[in-house]
């Protein structure tokens, strides 16, 4: 009986949200996420791009991948299969030339076996004489999405790799990291961003959780620093350690700390896959609501208890901004589902974009309060998954590599204009050098610099992220943030919104 209360009250928030969705003009999406399938380790991918001078078969896909995708990876697979698609019908860029990704089955499952594996062979060879007669081919391989694991596999691997994760300063080291290159954005106006949103909604005592690394500490001076200019307080700083022995030991504090804060808004910053992420889950299973102000990569589904009748209770989220990768959305939707190894039906684990003023007319079907009946709702309207900050720095970088491979065919036609080209490539300082300075335009039009990823500020789009029961999940975009604009225009709430929502948007303690 209680859970059928607690399904009939979601429900019912569930199309108030709605019905407030329809008076704004902005953009909304929903999603229906497996909240065990959330909680699963975050294995990293890697995939290597090669040439080949043959055209691709028609089912080669199917050939390629031929074990069980994991539904948290389902993405980058679409991503790679839509690029390579994309870049090999472009008779302008690689002509004659056919681009194909592969990757290590395990390296989508169990990461750490794969680097285990690879120390132990390393360890093995080491036992034979210093020499190798092959001559080693040099692709470059796509790594991530997260960081620690990739500076692992980079202390084996010696060939060019780019980093699709969030920006982290450890890999832009070239001493240490001279093959790795990081397509994604710095998040350099980030504490600017997030306190302009604190002091639009007079947030003025706040929380703050970093993880206890380069990364975290470098915000928590940034953010400070922002804070005392701009007259916001913080209630309380915990920084979680990254050895789960010594979280394990203080998880008592850093609960208590949060729990007896008067502080209503709290900012997350630091890696997923880590202590800090089970302090968050932790809080979740805890009952602990507060306004998470955070980053994209924390858009998790945390408990069936995370729901409330405060509309702007939930998790706000501050996503670098780019725009939509339209033939995405025709492929998703047009895609022969025969031809390619992917269950189509596993998307909707990922966020779909819907007309929001579709639910100013069509609420009042939803009057019947059912589950079913509002999952009939969104069936009528047509696919269209939101690629992720991940997704589409993947997107990006294969077409880094794709523009990279293009200028060493265009210098060796240059230098051996009769030398039939076979797509491999052998000089990996050659390669490091011209990937490293890559300038393209991609298909939608962004100019890529991979030289000044690290250096220019992002724009940013905020979303407020609602989670119910049954795993059922609402975004709508509440504004921007763009550094380039004049300083009373940075940031752009939704007036719409405000309006419809009134007073429940200022939360001060």
């Amino acid at each position: 009986m209680g859970k059928l209360c607690v399904l009939i009250i979601s429900l019912l928030l569930l199309k108030f949200f709605l019905i407030l969705c329809s008076f704004t003009k902005t953009n909304c999406f929903w999603r229906i996420k497996n909240n065990e399938d959330d909680g699963d380790l975050r294995n990293d991918c890697e995939f290597l791009l090669f040439l080949s001078p043959e055209p691709i078969e028609e089912a080669f896909s199917n050939i390629l991948i031929n074990f069980r995708i994991p539904t948290r990876k389902f993405e980058f697979f679409l991503v790679l299969i839509f690029a390579t698609e994309e870049i090999n019908k472009n008779p302008y860029l690689l002509p004659n030339m056919s681009l194909i990704f592969s990757v290590l089955a395990d390296m989508c499952f169990d990461s750490l076996k794969v680097i285990d594996e690879i120390h132990s062979t390393q360890n093995n060879v080491s036992k034979l004489p210093n020499y190798d007669c092959r001559k080693s081919t040099c692709d470059v391989s796509l790594t991530g999405p997260s960081w620690s694991t990739s500076i692992k596999m980079t202390t084996f691997i010696k060939h060019p790799k780019i980093f699709f994760g969030p920006f982290n300063p450890i890999l832009s080291d070239n001493v240490l990291f001279p093959y790795v290159y990081q397509i994604a954005h710095k998040d350099i106006c980030l504490p600017k961003a997030m306190v302009s949103l604190m002091l639009y909604f007079t947030w003025t005592w706040v929380g703050l959780v970093v993880s206890d690394d380069d990364q975290g500490i470098q915000f928590l001076s940034d953010l400070r620093e922002e804070i005392q200019r701009n007259g916001v307080c913080l209630a309380f700083v915990n920084v979680i350690p990254d050895s789960m022995q010594l979280y394990t030991a203080r998880a008592g504090i850093y609960d208590k700390q949060i729990m007896t804060s008067s502080a209503k808004v709290v900012i997350i910053y630091g890696e997923m896959n880590s202590t800090l992420e089970v302090s968050f889950r932790r809080w979740g299973c805890l009952g602990i609501k507060r306004i998470w102000v955070t980053t994209s990569q924390w858009d998790v589904t945390t408990s069936n208890r995370d729901f409330s009748l405060d509309p702007f209770q939930g998790t706000v989220t501050f996503a670098h901004h780019h725009g939509k990768v339209s033939k995405f959305r025709n492929f998703m939707q047009t895609m022969n589902t025969s031809k390619y190894p992917v269950d189509i039906s596993q998307m909707r684990t990922k966020w779909n974009y819907y007309n929001c003023s579709v639910s100013e007319t069509n609420y009042s079907s939803m009057n019947h309060c059912s589950f079913n009946t509002t999952l009939e709702w969104f069936s009528q309207h047509r696919f269209d998954m939101v690629l992720s900050e991940e997704g589409y720095n993947l997107y990006n970088a294969v077409y880094a590599v794709a523009h990279t491979y293009h200028e060493i065919l265009y210098q060796l036609l240059e230098s051996q204009p009769i030398a039939k080209l076979g797509g491999i490539f052998y000089d990996c300082l050659q390669m490091a050098s011209l990937l490293k300075s890559r300038v393209f335009t991609n298909p939608i039009g962004e100019l890529v610099d991979m030289n000044l990823r690290g250096k220019l500020c992002a724009d940013y789009d905020i979303y407020n992220i609602w989670n119910f029961p049954q795993g059922f999940g609402l975004k709508v975009k509440i504004g921007g943030y763009s550094s380039y604009f004049p300083q009373n225009q940075q940031l752009h709430i939704s007036k719409d919104l405000e309006q419809t929502m009134g007073a429940t948007l200022v939360c001060t303690p």
